[in-house]
């Protein structure tokens, strides 16, 4: 794909000679000769460089060149125009066209001055990017955070995960419940270990709620681990809290307040509440009903994303990866070329922490000194390959358990829709769009 340019003029039949030369030439065009439209494209979609005529209907070439410039100050652009006197000349030139062409036209100095002033942005955003990197990116070793107290969730240059860590801190010594609101691949643990290490004299036990624990006598097994351990104080960590059933919100109600069979526990108790969204949201959409959404109450922090704290990124990946070599007994720890740092800063990252450790991992599975860019963003392709792959054979399989569920209900209520639709307590027409009766009366024949 080529170079991608926007040609703007009123005139069709000049619109599509200038849309025709710069084809020919292997640009990627997009033509529009409404100027107004024209400054709406830069809402959605990127150009490397923009054509434009001066007297259009609705704004000027200058004025559209203001409007564009005030949204990408970056972007070159050629001016083509029938009759442009001097003064309005060195204005356009002044203001920021790179380049001033009369009609009729010579193709080869438009073609010429086009692929320069391509060229010459292409080299100021790379010059740019290394001054972000050495701005941003700092040396591992030489980075300490200023906060006063110890953080290890994050390094903590990024202004919004030093913002995460006063208020993790200005939180811990909460009452009785505190909501951790976490995007999926968040490293909750970590987390947790921050918490813990606020606790200065060691006297609290900060203990992971697994769905086998979220059972009274799994309760029971886990403050008596705490007690065991001398803890003055028991918090219990529940993640993916909007998920747990009524009977177990009713053990999580019943050993807060002491009732049975909690009633002899001595030690105080309380709870950490991990969930996917803000609480508020999660209630409004059905998914956390009143009495937990009251029992929860206001007390709530936000982890950011890794893309909100890109800063912290290279830094993050570095304290990881001297951890994983701490583990395996490996080293030296391998360094990330400066590209690779910035390749790490700009990944989207959808799936956070877990997906940077996974990505570093399979790095290390290298064993090379140096990391590169092109490393890096092999290993990401693989990774996303395979995250769509499981995810479309995970869809795949539960599409198909719902369609046994559905027929297993249509042969259980003897082929009535509306009943076992009642059954499952699904829409009657999702037993009808997934289900076939004669292919289930013949499947289940066959198995008789």
């Amino acid at each position: 794909m080529g170079k991608r340019i926007l040609i703007l003029d009123d005139d069709a039949d000049f619109n599509h000679l200038l849309t025709d030369i710069f084809s020919q030439a292997d640009y990627d065009v997009t033509s529009e000769r409404d100027p107004e439209v024209a400054v709406g494209l830069f809402d959605n979609s990127t150009f490397d460089l923009v054509v434009t005529d001066q007297k259009m209907p609705g704004l000027s070439g200058e004025e559209f060149i203001r409007e564009v410039k005030a949204k990408r100050p970056d972007l070159p652009v050629i001016m083509v125009s029938g009759y442009l006197d001097n003064d309005t000349i060195r204005r356009l030139i002044k203001e920021g066209v790179g380049g001033v062409f009369l009609k009729p036209l010579n193709v080869f100095s438009l073609l010429k001055r086009t692929a320069a002033l391509i060229e010459e942005r292409e080299a100021g955003l790379r010059r740019k990017e290394q001054a972000d990197l050495e701005q941003s990116v700092v040396e591992p070793e030489h980075f300490q955070h200023s906060l006063p107290f110890s953080f290890k969730t994050f390094p903590c240059k990024a202004a919004k995960s030093v913002e995460f860590a006063k208020k993790l801190y200005s939180l811990r010594n909460f009452k009785s419940n505190l909501i951790i609101v976490a995007a999926p691949g968040v490293d909750m643990h970590s987390i947790i270990d921050d918490l813990n290490g606020f606790d200065v004299a060691g006297e609290e036990a900060f203990l992971f709620v697994d769905s086998r624990h979220l059972s009274e006598d799994g309760f029971l097994e886990l403050i008596d681990q705490g007690v065991r351990r001398g803890a003055s104080r028991v918090t219990l960590v529940i993640g993916h809290a909007e998920r747990m059933t009524s009977p177990q919100k009713k053990i999580v109600f019943a050993a807060s307040s002491g009732d049975a069979p909690f009633e002899s526990i001595g030690t105080p108790l309380r709870f950490i509440f991990h969930v996917s969204d803000d609480l508020d949201d999660l209630y409004d959409a059905g998914e956390i009903d009143d009495d937990l959404y009251m029992f929860m109450g206001t007390s709530e922090v936000k982890v950011p994303a890794l893309v909100d704290i890109r800063e912290d990124i290279p830094l993050l990946a570095h304290s990881f990866m001297r951890d994983e070599c701490d583990r395996l007994g490996l080293e030296p720890i391998p360094s990330l070329e400066s590209p690779a740092r910035v390749f790490l800063r700009d990944w989207d990252w959808p799936g956070n922490a877990a997906e940077l450790k996974r990505m570093l991992s399979l790095a290390l599975e290298l064993e090379k000194p140096r990391l590169s860019r092109e490393d890096l963003r092999e290993i990401g392709s693989k990774i996303r390959s395979s995250s769509n792959a499981k995810r479309f054979d995970l869809r795949h399989e539960l599409e198909n358990h719902r369609t046994d569920l559905c027929r297993a209900a249509l042969i259980f209520s003897n082929e009535e829709p509306t009943q076992a639709s009642s059954i499952l307590n699904i829409p009657p027409d999702l037993i009808s769009s997934v289900s076939d009766l004669d292919g289930i009366k013949k499947a289940y024949m066959s198995k008789l």
